[in-house]
């Protein structure tokens, strides 16, 4: 049985780290095309027209950037389902309604050794979640906090 729980939170945490490629592949893509469709862009396409009287298309482009946006949302949406489909993700005590990409960061760094986290709660910025990661010979790696309503602060 602790195979079966061992071996289910190595597929979660791959299917987590899967997750994030998705993200950083998706942040690039997005750049890639608004890069293509920016006036900038358009500017150059003029100026190469005016001087040689043709200009490169770059529709065909724009569109394998955008049908390759879509596939990763594919691919992203059913990496989520899977991931729903056995819900055991860490449940974060005092946070009821933590964000599924902070619930993430939780639940994967939990695993780790030398990972720690606290949960407060805040008078005006709600939950507060305090995290360390230190390193096998006790140095701090990382560290941070972050707040259900961050800008609360800001209204008062």
């Amino acid at each position: 049985m602790a195979d079966f729980e061992e071996s289910t939170l190595k597929a979660k945490r791959e299917y987590s780290q899967l997750l994030r490629l998705h993200e950083r592949l998706l942040t690039q893509l997005d750049r890639v095309r608004a890069d293509l469709t920016s006036p900038g862009t358009h500017t150059l396409l003029k100026t190469i027209r005016a001087r040689t009287g043709s200009v490169p298309d770059l529709s065909e482009v724009i569109s394998a950037v955008e049908e390759a946006i879509r596939s990763l949302k594919m691919g992203e949406s059913e990496i989520r389902s899977d991931l729903l489909e056995h819900p055991d993700f860490m449940p974060v005590e005092g946070v009821a309604n933590l964000p599924t990409h902070l619930q993430r960061f939780l639940a994967e760094r939990a695993q780790s050794p030398g990972f720690s986290y606290e949960v407060v709660q805040d008078e005006v910025r709600g939950w507060m979640v305090r995290w360390k990661e230190y390193t096998l010979r006790g140095t701090i790696r990382g560290y941070g906090q972050f707040y259900e309503r961050p800008y609360a602060w800001l209204e008062d």
